[in-house]
């Protein structure tokens, strides 16, 4: 049996909790049954997985990464993303120990991709 699979035994096993929730908690409840469909092939090389474990692990990576999109549009000039390696964190610790050029290039301290932008 698939991730994908089990994901969508999991949506049916909790239909009547799905069926009590309002509208907007439906669309969420779907969203998140979606979501942890996207990790398939990576729990596919995992050896061994606790399949739920392999459910949960994959909702909380989109998780995650809702959580760093949300935080480089809420604070632009505070955080930066990689566009090589999708790597998001503070502008200070993504480029720790890294020189600034002219104040607008900056390698990645993760996969070392040079990175134009401005610091404000």
């Amino acid at each position: 049996m698939t991730l994908e699979q089990i994901v969508e035994s999991y949506g049916f096993q909790w239909q009547e909790f799905n069926n009590a929730l309002e509208e907007l908690d439906k669309e969420a409840f779907h969203d998140l049954i979606e979501r942890a469909k996207h990790h398939a092939e990576a729990v596919s090389k995992t050896e061994y997985p606790n399949l739920f474990e392999s459910v949960v692990m994959s909702i909380l990576v989109e998780h995650q990464r809702e959580l760093q999109r949300l935080q480089e549009i809420l604070l632009p000039s505070q955080t930066k993303t990689c566009p090589r390696c999708s790597r998001t964190a503070s502008i200070e610790d993504f480029f720790k120990g890294e020189s600034v050029k002219d104040g607008v290039s900056i390698l990645c301290s993760h996969c070392k991709e040079a990175l134009n932008f401005a610091i404000h």
